[in-house]
């Protein structure tokens, strides 16, 4: 199973929702985080891995193998972006990255994939129509509580429909009661309130989730709705898809 979270506008919050949701759903599964924004991404800030050299973007330019990349969490595993300068000397191989998951995907139950908020040409987000491969199995829309950020939502959501990506509905952050985004946006799963001190994890390194407040309330809500709703089914599905394959080549062996 793998889960995008993208919106085509900046700042919305993905990185800390879907990092967030990752961890808690590690201590039900093997779960991998990946931050895919490899010019400016903020994932190691969150986990506390921004000094670390082996990176995502390590990776792409061949310097590295997957296994010197994955670091650890507690549970969670966890490929995080290059935060410094170096970053934009990266080219994005589109094909090596994809490559990537597709491989981690035999490793792990759940990967949460944190996507770049750009639809530039090689975005990974075309990979279903550039490769015939779709790198998220369903994604999540991360908006935000502004005219500009339902607008931006809005369009999100018709670009996935656009290129034919599943999306399970739209996570409204940051509510402030701004704007009465009841009646404009569909398929809400969740509204996470402004909470200032969703700040204090980027400087603690420690999961917003496992603090005690309204945003952590509603966030572990949230993912363990995910976890029952969507996730359970599909990891039940592909292990009896997998244990189907293994009887099968244990048979056509014993053939042989």
């Amino acid at each position: 199973m793998r889960i995008g979270f993208y919106n085509i506008q900046g700042g919305t919050g993905k990185t800390t929702i879907s990092g967030n949701i990752a961890y808690y759903l590690s201590s039900k599964a093997k779960t991998l985080y990946i931050d895919c924004d490899i010019y400016a991404g903020t994932g190691s800030l969150l986990f506390g891995f921004e000094d670390t050299p082996y990176t995502l973007n390590s990776y792409l330019s061949g310097n590295l193998d997957i296994n010197d990349i994955i670091h650890n969490y507690d549970e969670l595993d966890v490929i995080i972006s290059d935060t410094s300068p170096n970053s934009f000397n990266t080219d994005l191989n589109q094909r090596r990255m994809v490559d990537l998951i597709y491989e981690l995907n035999n490793k792990y139950d759940i990967i949460i994939i944190d996507l770049p908020p750009n639809i530039v040409e090689g975005s990974l987000l075309f990979s279903s129509l550039n490769l015939d491969e779709k790198i998220v199995n369903k994604m999540i829309v991360i908006g935000e509580d502004s005219i500009p950020g339902v607008i931006n939502t809005i369009k999100t959501k018709e670009l996935l429909y656009a290129i034919d990506i599943d999306c399970i509905g739209v996570v409204l952050n940051k509510n402030r009661n701004i704007v009465e985004f009841e009646g404009i946006l569909e398929d809400i799963i969740a509204v996470l309130p402004y909470e200032i001190t969703v700040e204090d994890q980027w400087i603690k390194g420690e999961p917003v989730v496992l603090a005690r407040n309204k945003f952590s309330k509603e966030l572990s809500n949230l993912a363990e709705d995910l976890a029952e709703i969507y996730i359970k089914k599909d990891l039940a599905s592909t292990r009896a898809l997998k244990v189907a394959k293994d009887l099968k080549d244990t048979k056509s062996n014993i053939k042989k």
